[in-house]
């Protein structure tokens, strides 16, 4: 049951990635945050980094990728 978990938030990650960029028009960094980041960032080649505590260190690399 936790793989097909997995393999389906991956799957929406995806998507909602892949629509972000197409009303964006840019490709926007990405930062995976929490305890699954890691295992979900494994299979989602567009994520740039993992942070596994949400914190404002992941949004201070957000930024820093941004600017």
């Amino acid at each position: 049951m936790q793989s097909g978990a997995v393999y389906g938030y991956r799957g929406l990650v995806k998507e909602i990635l892949a629509r972000l960029e197409g009303e964006l028009g840019v490709r926007p960094a990405v930062v995976a945050t929490g305890g699954d980041a890691a295992l979900i960032a494994r299979g989602v080649e567009r994520i740039d980094h993992v942070d596994p505590d949400i914190t404002l260190n992941g949004l201070r690399i957000a930024a820093g990728l941004n600017l």
